[in-house]
């Protein structure tokens, strides 16, 4: 027979036990959110993008007429604009300079807050939201499954296996002496 402190602390070890594998479960679900947020704002960013090369002549135009950029020509703006939503877009789906990507996107999406005048207040919620979801990726990086990740094992891998054909050439010249 179990007495009092004997099931209190069976029910702890319980709990013990199933807080870990509740919290295992969401930590092994944490990549596939990085993947689907990076997805979901490069798609954003992507169509955006595409929306302007369909339509030029109108890109250009709304760059004059619409857009408020003081820094860069019309021209000049649409054009890096548009390289930068979609280059980054494609460099943040994929995980590749993703943090770099994530800043380049944020800087642009706060720039064309600021830029276009009559913005609701349901937009400007909506790019604080978009922003914050960048600034998250700036600062932890695009996750496990992304490009970075899969050069960094290559990088490491390949260091690894240098540092142990130094470390038997070493080994080989002290025993050789």
């Amino acid at each position: 027979m179990i007495g009092k402190k004997g099931w209190s602390r069976v029910v702890l070890d319980h709990v013990v036990a199933s807080y870990g594998r509740v919290f295992w479960g969401l930590e092994a679900l944490l990549p596939l959110f990085d993947l689907s947020v990076r997805l979901y704002l490069a798609h954003i960013f992507w169509t955006g993008g595409m929306v302007k090369l369909s339509s030029w002549m109108s890109t250009v135009m709304l760059f004059t007429m619409v857009y408020d950029v003081p820094w860069l020509p019309p021209e000049m703006a649409a054009y890096v604009t548009t390289a930068v939503e979609l280059g980054g877009s494609v460099l943040l789906a994929i995980g590749l300079a993703g943090r770099w990507a994530a800043l380049s996107l944020f800087g642009l999406n706060i720039v064309a807050s600021i830029s276009y005048g009559q913005v609701s207040e349901a937009a400007l919620q909506e790019a604080f939201y978009i922003g914050i979801l960048f600034l998250y990726f700036v600062l932890h990086g695009p996750g496990h499954l992304s490009a970075d990740t899969l050069l960094s094992h290559l990088i490491q891998g390949r260091q690894s296996k240098r540092n142990a054909k130094l470390n038997l050439s070493d080994h080989t010249i002290t025993h050789c002496v």
